[in-house]
């Protein structure tokens, strides 16, 4: 079915675009919402960052059990069809899009689409009013009932736009309009992470994990082992799995060299690590077993269970 147009709005988990927590959309026929629909997603790990959950109040917890990206995708993707998609900055919303797709493999929908942002900015003057959704919101007098709440902020997307086109008595998104874009999100290259924070989690100082005693079990199976972590891990935070080889006696090193004895592998991000799924320290211990250096390359269960281990 073919609707003026379809508005949505993502919350993520984290600093990565792949990490979907929440979805709102609204949808608009005859210049009013006649369907709005809220999906909370699981993202590919639970990892979340503080800032997000400060942001829109989503935790762990609440989507643990709350079905992947590709079953909320079987429900929604009859709204892209032919459609045309707004979002508000909507280069952020179209990346968390395409890097979810691109996650899943699923293939991506010929759509086009626009920014309420770049929209409104026909009518506002930025400097004055300002870009975020609630500063145009307050422009056209438009109730914004919880900002970060996904469904919310795409209704009132929604109804940004039903007032954009009334200001300027356009009834028809499909037809051209002056200074205002229309793209096709098949060409679209998305943003895969927001990097300062992703390096930010990432870089952990291998100094500042130090034992915390000096009584080792020199019998377990880490004393003395050089181990390397990849990847994110679902049950700890990686500094905690740091210090839980420390404190058995291992020395944690941040690269894998002929010198490593455990590669732990935890959930890699297709949009960092590429298609294949393998970052480039996983490679590099691949090849050193090629060449017969004694590398175990474990998961983050087989990891657990030989923290337990007293062998």
């Amino acid at each position: 079915m073919f609707y003026d147009f379809v508005a949505i709005d993502f919350e993520t988990a984290n600093s990565n675009n792949n990490s979907a927590c929440s979805l709102g959309i609204a949808v608009v026929k005859n210049m009013e919402i006649i369907h709005a629909e809220h999906f909370l997603i699981r993202p590919p790990t639970l990892r979340f960052d503080k800032r997000n959950i400060e942001l829109h109040g989503i935790t762990p917890d609440m989507v643990k059990n709350s079905p992947l990206f590709p079953e909320i995708w079987d429900q929604i993707k009859q709204f892209f069809n032919g459609n045309i998609i707004v979002a508000h900055n909507a280069s952020f919303d179209m990346s968390v899009l395409k890097c979810c797709l691109m996650e899943y493999n699923i293939e991506a929908p010929n759509f086009t689409y626009m920014c309420s942002m770049q929209m409104s900015n026909c009518v506002c003057d930025n400097e004055l009013v300002g870009n975020s959704l609630r500063d145009r919101a307050n422009y056209f007098n438009i109730k914004l009932e919880s900002h970060h709440d996904a469904l919310s902020d795409a209704k009132t997307c929604a109804n940004l736009v039903i007032s954009l086109m009334k200001e300027i008595k356009h009834g028809n998104l499909c037809a051209p309009i002056n200074h205002i874009a229309l793209y096709r999100f098949a060409d679209f290259n998305p943003t895969r992470s927001l990097k300062k924070e992703y390096n930010k989690f990432q870089k952990i100082r291998i100094s500042e994990i130090v034992p915390s005693n000096d009584n080792f079990d020199k019998t377990h199976v880490f004393y003395g082992k050089n181990i390397v972590f990849t990847g994110e891990l679902m049950s700890l935070e990686r500094r905690e799995a740091m210090q839980k080889v420390v404190d058995l006696g291992g020395i944690v090193k941040n690269s894998v060299s002929s010198k490593t004895d455990f590669l732990i592998v935890g959930v890699q991000d297709k949009t960092i690590v590429g298609e294949d799924g393998m970052s480039t320290k996983e490679k590099a211990a691949y090849q050193l077993k090629e060449k017969g250096h004694h590398i175990q390359i474990i998961t983050e269960e087989e990891f657990l269970k030989l923290l337990q281990s007293n062998c």
